[in-house]
Parts: structure tokens; sequence; C-alpha cells
């Protein structure tokens, strides 16, 4: 039997490419408009919330002594549960410890420029602005160091002073308040890492419809 001979040939085509090189830059991204505002509402109340706490603190700062009636009613729960009960002359003696730590002080101002810059990069997300998670980002980092750490001082008041159930709580408000603003950080800045979060900021000031909308538009 003869041998069989194949040839084969591969032709080259120098103008056009067999696989094109920004073939991942040719697929769109569908802007998404509903998401960002979805977490521009969320973090709005977030820093409704720390505003809140700013005040609380900015005005526990400010008084002296915590009236006897507020003492009463904070230690009758921790006291019932604990065998050794904290007396009212202890818990002031915390609240003074406290106050003069700066640790009120410090958690007040950098919870409110914080509660602040969120408010105002709430408002710009829900606008579709760029610079509103960038801000609000901003805010919630300033939170975060300085909520730490004014809660680090005024729980350092707490173990000199007090015990039991309500030292506890102390200690578990200093993680809740970091775990808190990390979150509200975390939330802020996901538009800025999201594709389709993007590219709605980014087209917000382009009269581009997205094509849902242009084919309701047309069956209309």
């Amino acid at each position: 039997m003869g041998e069989k001979k194949f040839d084969f040939s591969i032709i080259m085509d120098d103008d056009e490419a067999s696989v094109p090189s920004d073939v991942w830059g040719e697929i769109p991204i569908k802007p998404d408009r509903r998401g960002p505002k979805t977490i521009a509402v969320l973090i709005f109340m977030g820093a409704l919330l720390i505003l809140f706490q700013a005040y609380t603190d900015y005005t526990t700062h400010g008084l002296e002594d915590i009236p006897d009636s507020e003492v009463e009613r904070l230690l009758e729960t921790p006291n019932s549960q604990s065998d050794t009960p904290i007396t009212p002359e202890e818990y002031q003696q915390f609240h003074d410890d406290a106050r003069d730590s700066g640790g009120y002080l410090i958690r007040s101002v950098g919870l409110f420029v914080s509660g602040t810059l969120v408010l105002f990069g709430s408002v710009n997300l829900f606008r579709l602005l760029s610079s509103g998670p960038k801000v609000a980002t901003l805010g919630a980092g300033i939170g975060f160091v300085s909520g730490l750490y004014g809660s680090h001082l005024i729980r350092v008041a707490s173990d000199d002073n007090l015990s039991g159930a309500l030292l506890l709580t102390y200690e578990i408000f200093t993680y809740l308040c970091g775990t808190c603003m990390f979150l509200c950080g975390a939330f802020s800045a996901l538009p800025l890492i999201n594709a389709r979060a993007k590219a709605a900021l980014d087209n917000v000031n382009n009269d581009v419809q997205e094509p849902d909308l242009v084919a309701d538009e047309e069956s209309e």
C-alpha cells in the first residue's frame, strides 16, 4: 500500500488577530443604580446612630455626678447577678475616672466628625456621586479609631472600679463599637469595589439609559 501524505497549512492573516487582546474589555458592564442607593439608606441610618452616641457621650462628659436614681437603675441588674455588689460610690468614682481620662470627650468628638461625614457621604451616594462612598469611608475610619481609643480609656477606668457583669459590659462595648464602625466602613467602600455599582457612579452624568429601560420605553 502506498503511503498517504497529509499536508497541513496554516494561513496567518496579519491584519486580523486570531484572539483579540481586548476581548474582555468589550464585555459591557450594566450599571447598578439600585444597589448604591440601598447602601446609602443603610449608612444614613448608621450615621444617625453614630451622631446619637456622640451626643450621649458629650452629655455624659458634662456631668460632674450621675444622678442617684440613674445609678440605682444601672446597678440594679448587675448587682442582682453578682455576689459582690457595686456600690453607688464605686460607680461614681468610675464615672469620674472615665471623664478625667478624656474617654467620653474623645469618643464624642470623633463620632461626631464620623457621623457628619458618613451622613454627608450617604446623601451623595444616594445621588450617585462618586465622592459619596469616599467621604463615608473616611468618616467610618475616623469613627473606628476614635471610638476604639475612647472606649479603651473608659474600659480602663471600669477595670479599676467595677466588677462582674458591668465590667464585662464595658469590655464588650469596646469590641462592639469597633465592629460597628468596621461594618459601616465596609458598606461605604462597597460601591467603590463592585464593578456594576462603580459603573453607575461613573455614568451618573451621562444620558445613557440602561438597555432594559430603553426596551420598556420602546415597547410602550
